[in-house]
């Protein structure tokens, strides 16, 4: 076996996802090539959505949808830190908790950011941003 043959072997190659997905599997497949976790994926192209009057970012989703083969049933499942909302730590749909526990910091510190954020950015995006996490976001099992 030649060195190229051990490389193919080792590289990650670009897929939608088979499962993790939930229109074509686009964005569980860039999660999964990059190691993190598809919900951050998700709610980025969701910003991008609205943020560039939708066409671009349908345009760009349905080319990827038609030109990215699904990944084989064999592919063993990429190990990364999940993202969950909070059942514990919550005001409203437990997103704030859910950072908290992802990037194990004070639950104060993120909702800070957040009220920042809503007042540079206007109430309207950080909004859609909120309620598009809580339908996208898995909430966390006990």
């Amino acid at each position: 076996m030649c060195i190229s043959d051990k490389l193919l072997l080792i590289m990650k190659k670009l897929h939608r996802a088979r499962y993790d997905k939930k229109i074509a599997g686009v964005c569980g497949g860039l999660g999964n090539y990059f190691s993190i976790d598809p919900v951050f994926i998700r709610l980025l192209a969701l910003s991008l959505l609205f943020l560039t009057a939708v066409l671009p970012v349908l345009i760009i989703y349905f080319v990827a949808a038609l030109t990215l083969p699904v990944e084989p049933p064999n592919t063993p499942a990429f190990e990364f830190k999940r993202f969950y909302r909070s059942k514990n730590d919550r005001f409203l749909a437990g997103i704030c908790g859910g950072l908290t526990d992802f990037f194990k910091i004070d639950s104060s510190v993120i909702r800070l950011i957040t009220v920042v954020l809503t007042c540079l950015t206007g109430f309207v995006p950080l909004l859609i941003v909120y309620l598009a996490g809580w339908a996208i976001i898995p909430e966390k099992k006990l």
